[in-house]
């Protein structure tokens, strides 16, 4: 029996185990697709078959970017149309890396040598990591850009002050004022829609800030349109301890996923004394980490700040603490 497992499925060997976490296929529901001869074993001649996967996979990449796409014009605040085209720029650059990708992995298939099949497997993992790169540089631009436009309008908790801001801020404790603006922000673009009372509740099981849990969340999931979140469960981009934090976690459900970010928010973070989302933010997502090869995560501080801001209508900075 093989030392090497995905769930109920062993795998052959090694190599066959690398190239399968190398093209971030993680879960049973991903792996089974290889499984050919219904044996629950992987085999190296299995990987040859991969063509229909492949197709399959980028069918639906392509139906969730343009989703992401979508969103991005479908937003609650109007994008000023150099912004738009800025987007579109990007979302263009995502598919180009795609069907790289895709190229890429019916390559393996053909493969003459082990060389060869090396030589693809470390373009997959490079192309994995470029593809998120890209996906943060859009939800970057799309947030960037909706806070601009909504910079001095009314949102649906109160106005964007123009003044200094606060160096404390005290979360009201209104559920309902929250319920109000998590329901009529861009999260009703996603399945977050409507899920204001699940997170105010969570929120209040842990005793944090329910617009702090949902501004991570919505910076982490592209107002909950990304794969993560669709396809995982996953709110928080929370990855899994198992793989050097290099895949995300896959959770049964939306509300076990949006409970784990509030848990791990409180006992990690708050509970330590990071209380600023410039403190959470250098330990949640560190510019420089492994899984941040381009930097992206650069942007995650301010972001969570702007977003922070559009959902209570404050007007703090990232130093800010956040009772």
């Amino acid at each position: 029996m093989s030392e090497y497992k995905i769930g109920n499925y062993e795998i052959q060997s090694e190599s066959v185990y690398n190239f399968l976490k190398k093209a971030d296929i993680a879960s049973e529901e991903e792996v089974k697709y290889f499984d050919s001869n219904n044996d629950n074993v992987i085999t190296e001649d299995e990987l040859v078959d991969i063509t229909s996967l492949v197709e399959e996979q980028t069918e639906n990449s392509k139906e969730t970017e343009t989703s992401n796409s979508a969103s991005t014009s479908a937003s609650t605040v109007a994008i000023d149309e150099a912004n738009e085209k800025k987007i579109l720029a990007l979302q263009e650059e995502l598919d180009n890396l795609m069907e790289e990708r895709r190229q890429a992995m019916v390559k393996i298939g053909s493969a003459q040598d082990n060389e060869e099949l090396t030589s693809l497997q470390n373009e997959i993992t490079s192309l994995n990591s470029e593809i998120q790169s890209k996906r943060n540089e859009i939800y970057k631009a799309y947030y960037d850009a909706e806070v601009s436009a909504a910079d001095g309008s009314t949102i649906s908790s109160g106005s964007v002050s123009s003044g200094s801001s606060v160096s404390s801020y005290t979360y009201s404790g209104n559920s309902e004022e929250f319920v109000e603006a998590f329901n009529n922000s861009s999260f009703n673009q996603g399945v977050l829609a409507g899920k204001g009372e699940m997170v105010a509740a969570i929120a209040e099981k842990y005793g944090i800030d329910p617009n702090l849990l949902a501004s991570i969340m919505a910076l982490e999931t592209g107002w909950g349109t990304s794969n993560a979140i669709k396809n995982y469960n996953n709110p928080g981009g929370m990855m899994d301890p198992s793989s050097n934090w290099m895949s995300l976690i896959h959770y049964s459900s939306l509300e076990e996923g949006i409970e784990a970010v509030a848990k791990n928010l409180k006992n990690n973070y708050i509970d330590e004394g990071l209380t600023t989302i410039s403190a959470i933010g250098a330990k949640y997502c560190p510019v420089g980490a492994a899984n941040d090869p381009n930097g992206t995560n650069s942007g995650w501080v301010p972001s969570v700040t702007k977003i922070y801001n559009m959902l209570t209508g404050a007007n703090i900075s990232a130093s800010t603490t956040i009772a």
